[in-house]
């Protein structure tokens, strides 16, 4: 009884935390699964009460209609934004982490403290002095404006992270290149850089996501389709008297599918990435 009572207990114990995270990852996953049901219904099933979860009817006229809208023009525009923020942030985050980390200065700690702070600040508050700004600069309704403004948003955090990933190799690599005649940049390029890759990925990877679903600034800061991300255009779906649930399903599937797919291949990247930034400064 003793030895059935011990293996009975080992078996719940590693049975019970897999049922815990199947519920967890069921309820998580759950509103995919009823969109991806939706975009395949009829506008009038869509509408229907009570609703129904699997389309009596299925059909694509909701993909149709996503195709012949303005979502592809806003897809290009996510596309565009997005790139451009990543690679601004890498293009910035990169020599000031590096900086940072092995060439500290007495207010090295002040800085990497006053990054983490300035992203603290919640993004609504500043939503006026910004577009005092971008108006004083005539840059509303332009891609170059939404790219400051989402750099802004990744830039503190993403420097804490590229610094937790030079933090990491010796100090004695840089200088054994500066020995063999590399410069301090030279170094930086051929050996810091090779050497934080998989940091850069997760920087990269995670800057690239957050742009692409931000939707405040997009709203307050773009006015025409020819500018605004897939964010905005999604309410090209959205009317005065009826919400197409269906079409604004199948913008979801259509927009979220290369993401979903992206980060099921880059997650390794990404989650060590988030536990590096993770560590003390």
């Amino acid at each position: 009884m003793g030895l059935a009572s011990k293996l009975e207990g080992i078996v719940e114990s590693e049975v019970t935390p897999y049922i815990v995270l199947s519920v967890f990852s069921a309820v998580m996953v759950s509103p995919i699964i009823l969109i991806f049901f939706n975009s395949f219904k009829t506008l009038h099933e869509a509408l229907s009460w009570p609703p129904t979860i699997i389309p009596s009817q299925p059909t694509l006229e909701a993909y149709v209609k996503v195709i012949n809208s303005p979502v592809l023009l806003t897809l290009r525009n996510s596309l565009i934004i997005a790139s451009g923020t990543t690679f601004l942030v890498l293009a910035l985050g990169l020599p000031t982490a590096y900086g940072i980390s092995k060439y500290s200065f007495k207010g090295s700690k002040f800085a990497m403290l006053f990054f983490l702070a300035s992203r603290i600040i919640p993004p609504l508050s500043l939503l006026i002095p910004f577009y005092i700004m971008m108006t004083w600069l005539k840059l509303t309704n332009t891609f170059q404006c939404l790219i400051i403004l989402d750099t802004y948003l990744a830039f503190p955090l993403m420097v804490w992270i590229l610094k937790a990933f030079f933090d990491e190799f010796e100090r004695d690599l840089i200088d054994a290149a500066l020995v063999d005649g590399c410069s301090r940049l030279g170094a930086f390029l051929r050996v810091a850089i090779p050497l934080s890759a998989v940091g850069i990925a997760a920087v990269g990877i995670i800057t690239f996501l957050w742009t692409w679903n931000e939707f405040v600034y997009a709203m307050i800061f773009t006015a025409t389709e020819d500018i605004a991300p897939v964010t905005i255009g999604i309410f090209h779906f959205v009317g005065d008297e009826v919400i197409e649930w269906n079409s604004l399903s199948a913008v979801g599937i259509f927009t979220s599918l290369p993401a979903i797919i992206f980060f099921i291949f880059a997650q390794k990247y990404i989650i060590e990435g988030m536990t590096k930034g993770a560590i003390k400064l």
